[in-house]
């Protein structure tokens, strides 16, 4: 496709513009991972995560945050005072990306005063929420100060299937509402599942429901962990290695996706790269405060109510270990869990 024409030192040129169909996507990976090149080595926080609370209006089966949800447990999660102190921190030292999860962020009552200084503040804003809890109100406040994306989790396309996860009755109604909510604002949307035992035959279906709502993208999962409070019963809700790949096989752009991540770590290993960006140009801040390199590993933490982000992100955070750093040549690179725990995937993402 032919662009205008450009003058340059007197002679003129055409411009040759690509179609926007041809420019490949780079992921927060891939460029996080470029400007740690770029900066010789020298960590940047780039990109955060922050699990505001673990208090929740859903009690999901799979949800790895659910044994915190109690009272006692709320009581301990940082001050929205507390939450303001970290953000100035976190924003003069230059980070531009935030998500902010939970638990159900919306289930904190000041949540939008959290997520308006931040928009202030010029961050790019991502909210994974499970959708039920948006209302006309919220809705139209993040129209004003809209957000990057909001990540909605829609793992059952039926109410038996849907409720029979999440454990709320109506969720599944409330859920669909907020979507309404979000499409007829013009939000940016995507929906996600995580591929589970109940929900195995239902995936390609709700991905084609997602598509038939024309302005939302969709994302697949199959990443169970184990709760917080180290149990395990929740892998009986993992579906085989076999299973899933039988899934992503049954779809052109899952199986495109495949060969783009497996692809992609392949080169890192062979060109000696650390998978993990936690410490490099990523954290995450869990409820109480611990600056974490990512919300798989817990194993360290730096407690931000007692020193700064700056000392936590630069000075701590890269030297706590990740088994995820350093692979071995020839490391088979799958992304499923199994439900034996010696054997089950470290988050490399």
């Amino acid at each position: 496709m032919t662009g205008p024409i450009e003058r340059r030192g007197g002679k003129e040129r055409s411009s040759v513009m690509k179609d926007p169909q041809q420019i490949s996507d780079m992921s927060a990976e891939v460029w996080g991972e470029q400007l740690f090149q770029r900066f010789k080595g020298k960590s940047f926080p780039l990109t955060g995560q922050w699990e505001l609370t673990c208090r929740c209006n859903l009690k999901c089966v799979m949800c790895y945050t659910d044994p915190f949800n109690t009272p006692e447990q709320i009581r301990q999660e940082l001050s929205y005072e507390e939450i303001i102190r970290i953000l100035d921190e976190i924003h003069e030292e230059g980070c531009l990306e935030l998500t902010f999860t939970g638990g159900e962020p919306f289930a904190r009552r000041d949540f939008l005063d959290i997520y308006t200084y931040a928009k202030r503040k010029g961050f790019l804003l991502t909210i994974f929420t499970n959708g039920t809890l948006i209302t006309p109100k919220i809705a139209d406040h993040l129209k004003t100060y809209p957000p990057s994306m909001i990540e909605v989790s829609f793992h059952g396309l039926t109410r038996q299937s849907f409720d029979q996860i999440t454990l709320g009755s109506g969720s599944y109604e409330s859920c669909l509402e907020g979507i309404g909510l979000i499409l007829e604002r013009d939000l940016p949307l995507t929906l996600k599942t995580v591929g589970m035992t109940i929900n195995r035959d239902e995936i390609l279906k709700i991905k084609e429901f997602v598509a038939g709502l024309g302005k939302a993208q969709y994302k697949f999962g199959s990443d169970i962990r184990p709760r917080l409070n180290g149990s395990e019963d929740v892998y009986q809700y993992q579906l085989p290695h076999d299973e899933i790949r039988a899934i992503e096989q049954a779809d052109e752009e899952f199986r495109a996706e495949r060969r783009r991540k497996d692809q992609c770590k392949q080169e890192w290993i062979d060109q000696g790269q650390e998978l993990c960006g936690g410490g490099k140009y990523k954290f995450h801040i869990d409820a109480y405060g611990r600056l974490q390199l990512c919300s798989n590993n817990r194993s360290r933490g730096y407690d931000l109510r007692q020193g700064s982000f700056r000392e936590g992100f630069f000075q701590f955070l890269p030297e706590f270990p990740c088994p995820a750093r350093r692979p071995s040549q020839g490391e088979p690179l799958v992304n499923i869990g199994t439900g034996d725990s010696q054997q089950k995937l470290k988050e490399t993402a």
